[in-house]
């Protein structure tokens, strides 16, 4: 059926694996608030998922790594995220909730970071740009949310299950057509291996410092659902508004050929979190929902910078052997605890305050991170400077 070429393969898999995790990513709180659950314990739910990421997506990365097999690892989470998710939106109490959503995502979590390390070492192979492949991830994940929204405004969002299981069957059956990228290195790979690259300070620190953003990026996936309501939106509006970003998404991300190698990679990702700084800054004053379908433009530019840079800069520093590893671990901190982070304080802050507020706070950390990222350029570049003046000092 698909027989052109890897890559082929891959960009229809990411569609619908990225189309499986728009129903659960954007509807899930809509959901939650629906069945009646207080934002409190909304935002506690919310956060289940990303401990779940980061406890369980750099295990998966490793076996993955330890199987030589991305394809092997990706079947295996998208039948475990299949069949638990009959389970999910079946139970009734909060304690059921938190231990379904964990088992839950630990399947789910893993799945587009895999895809996407399998994606990178796909267009090397191939001679392509990672955003080339990448883009038909966001392109399934705008459309479907555009088009889910619409249809939970018939069907209730109390029947997401039916969906979600639409794409997830359609997922599971691409991933038995994908193929795997040989490595070229012969060492074995070790737990003691990922431990190390879990130490690595260079990074760690920039890791540290790219959550600032990130966790920004995290924090608005969570609620935005909840800001368009509060509004006075109605679901169709969220489907809408995520469709306008990631269309500007698959535009840069299409064309990073053209741009991407100009500068540095941290000339992107501090130039996306000053997008991301003053997009948060206006949605904390935008008086109607109609006004956030204009500000989703913002969106696909600085989410497009940024991940495209930060992953490729990641990649750079990674050892060859453990790039699935790296890759899956770079993506637990960056959206996984970040994820968590915003989940728990955005619950907190839209209880006591409001969403207005909870905008505001995002633009400072978005401000933050942009202008740490900078700075950690520079210090990087110094340091370049001084082992290429005193070549004697290496190793000192």
């Amino acid at each position: 059926m698909f027989t052109k070429n890897k890559s082929t393969t891959l960009m229809i898999f990411l569609f619908f694996s990225f189309s499986t995790i728009t129903i659960t990513g954007n509807y899930l709180p809509v959901y939650f608030r629906d069945i009646g659950l207080p934002t409190s314990q909304i935002g506690l739910l919310l956060a289940v998922g990303p401990l779940a990421a980061i406890l369980t997506q750099p295990l998966w990365g490793f076996m993955s790594d330890r199987w030589r097999s991305t394809k092997k690892t990706l079947i295996v989470c998208i039948a475990g995220a299949i069949a638990v998710s009959i389970a999910l939106f079946q139970v009734q109490s909060f304690i059921a909730f938190v231990v379904v959503m964990f088992l839950f995502f630990c399947f789910l979590s893993p799945i587009n970071p895999l895809a996407e390390s399998l994606a990178l070492k796909t267009a090397t192979e191939e001679g392509r740009t990672f955003g080339s492949i990448r883009m038909w991830g966001a392109f399934g994940f705008g459309l479907t949310a555009l088009i889910s929204g619409y249809i939970f405004a018939v069907i209730g969002i109390q029947n997401i299950l039916y969906p979600f299981l639409f794409f997830g069957f359609f997922t599971f059956l691409i991933s038995l057509k994908i193929s795997d990228i040989k490595t070229t290195s012969k060492k074995q790979v070790t737990l003691m291996d990922a431990v190390k690259l879990g130490a690595d300070a260079k990074i760690m620190g920039f890791l540290l410092l790219v959550m600032f953003i990130s966790v920004t990026h995290r924090t608005n996936d969570n609620y935005l659902g909840i800001h368009i309501v509060q509004l006075g939106g109605k679901e169709s509006l969220i489907g809408l508004a995520t469709f306008i970003g990631i269309m500007v998404e698959v535009i840069v991300l299409a064309t990073s050929w053209l741009w991407f190698r100009k500068f540095h990679e941290f000339f992107f990702i501090g130039l996306s979190g000053l997008i991301y700084a003053l997009r948060w800054f206006l949605m904390s004053v935008i008086t109607t929902p109609e006004m956030i379908l204009f500000l989703q433009l913002f969106h696909g530019v600085a989410f497009g910078l940024f991940y495209l840079a930060a992953f490729q800069y990641v990649t750079k520093i990674l050892p060859k052997e453990l790039q699935a590893t790296g890759h899956v671990f770079f993506i637990t901190i960056v959206f996984g605890l970040s994820g968590m982070i915003g989940s728990l304080a955005g619950g907190s802050i839209i209880e006591n305050f409001d969403s207005f507020v909870l905008y505001r706070v995002l633009g400072y950390s978005a401000l933050i991170g942009s202008t740490s990222i900078f700075l950690y350029y520079i210090i990087l570049a110094n340091q370049e400077d001084k082992v290429v003046s005193n070549p004697s000092s290496i190793g000192s």
